[in-house]
């Protein structure tokens, strides 16, 4: 990764329409925060390379890490956007991980109290799933 910014990041997820919202928070204060994420996102990628299936949580990583990189590269929220439904299909994470994650929404507060919302609907397609009879 470049230059570390100070930033915090609290991702709301909302699944089910039945089901209460989860709300994790991101603090990247230093430059051993961004280690550990490139380290957790270097773990994932070989997991999908290996065609394993990611989990939530490492579904959320990979979103994380792109939307920081973005934020370095001073990307707008639109592109970053419009880009973050290609990063995963559905055949690259679990089952249950597309309809637990139909809304997701970034608050990002970085450097000089910068702020930032990203809302991202249904980031996986849940149409390509076939139920066997």
């Amino acid at each position: 990764m470049g230059l570390a910014i100070l930033i915090d990041i609290r991702i709301t997820i909302q699944g089910e329409p039945d089901t209460a919202p989860i709300t994790r928070i991101f603090q990247f204060h230093n430059n051993t925060d961004y280690v550990i994420l490139e380290n957790s996102i270097k773990t994932i990628k070989n997991k999908i390379s290996k065609k394993m299936r990611i989990n939530i949580n490492e579904t959320l990583n990979i979103y994380l890490n792109y939307i920081i990189n973005q934020l370095q590269l001073h990307k707008k929220s639109n592109e970053i956007i419009s880009n973050l439904s290609k990063l995963l299909s559905p055949d690259q994470v679990m089952i249950g991980v597309p309809e637990s994650l139909r809304k997701i929404n970034f608050k990002i507060i970085a450097e000089k109290k910068q702020k930032l919302n990203i809302t991202i609907t249904e980031p996986i397609s849940t149409t390509s799933y076939i139920l066997s009879p």
